[in-house]
């Protein structure tokens, strides 16, 4: 199920109406199909133009009627989350990159942690650090664009959806799904991050504890920049609600060309235990 977005943040048109077996399915320009062990499920990509960016996008489908799906896509998404049984999840990644190629990547699913070869769409960096990672070595993409490139007109908006349990002793029970909106928009001479959500339990899951989650941010570029801007606008943290908004401000000339860095939006238990992550579109270095 693809969302449409668009770089002045328009809304996003979602299909509906369709069966479990196409929900799970992934369509792309990459498909395959894995069939592991007791593990069947679907993996692929594409890259849409928009605007002056490329928005690159993984999706895995879970094929299996009575399982969820705990997944790690290395570089290109989803990171340690969870696909439910006879749905999809999509990852969306904010690229000024314009060379694209097939990136032979590594998924990593189950609980104990199998690995297969899973082929997605990427820039040359991320082919770069796929290589130098060994396929299986790299979790989030930690390499900043080579290509400077003016804010979006607007701003950049998409569409985000990620699944994980509250208590990883109980993921199946305590299943969550937190869906919204991701991006960056103008803002006194630079520009606001945002991410906008609901969160609620599951489908008929019937413990999932929304309240027991926090939001943290991950900055492998520019770290302390810009945790002193998240933390200034975000001093008690961010705990997830049922809905809510993440905002921080980066300040600099609009005008001006910015790099676009990878960044995370890290979920995290009570015991501040890792449950699923998903990509910020951020820029940073402004020239």
């Amino acid at each position: 199920m693809k969302g449409l977005v668009t770089a002045a943040g328009a809304g996003v048109v979602l299909l509906v109406g369709v069966s479990a077996s196409q929900a799970a399915d992934c369509k792309g320009d990459t498909r395959q199909e894995h069939h592991v062990g007791n593990f069947n499920f679907v993996t692929s990509s594409w890259v849409e133009d928009v605007g002056t960016m490329r928005r690159y996008v993984s999706c895995v489908g879970n094929l299996d009627a009575n399982s969820d799906l705990l997944v790690t896509w290395y570089i290109a998404g989803p990171f340690k989350s969870y696909v439910p049984s006879e749905e999809s999840a999509e990852t969306p990644r904010m690229r000024a990159h314009t060379n694209t190629r097939p990136v032979a990547g590594c998924i990593q699913y189950g609980s104990s942690g199998e690995r297969t070869p899973a082929e997605f769409l990427g820039t040359a960096q991320d082919d770069d650090e796929n290589t130098k990672a060994g396929r299986c070595g790299a979790s989030y993409g930690q390499t900043e664009d080579v290509a400077l490139a003016p804010l979006p007109e607007g701003g950049w908006s998409d569409h985000v959806r990620v699944f994980f349990p509250s208590d990883l002793n109980n993921p199946s029970a305590t299943m969550l799904e937190v869906s919204g909106t991701i991006g960056v928009e103008p803002s006194d001479g630079g520009f606001q991050a945002f991410f906008r959500y609901a969160a609620d339990r599951f489908r008929d899951r019937p413990d999932g504890q929304v309240n027991d989650v926090t939001v943290r941010p991950i900055f492998p570029v520019e770290r302390d920049k810009f945790l002193a801007a998240f933390f200034l606008d975000n001093k008690g943290g961010a705990p997830l609600s049922s809905k809510g908004a993440v905002t921080f401000s980066i300040k600099g000339n609009a005008a001006n060309l910015w790099k676009p860095v990878p960044a995370y939006y890290e979920f995290v238990d009570k015991d501040n235990h890792l449950l699923a992550a998903i990509p910020m579109p951020l820029f940073g270095d402004p020239q």
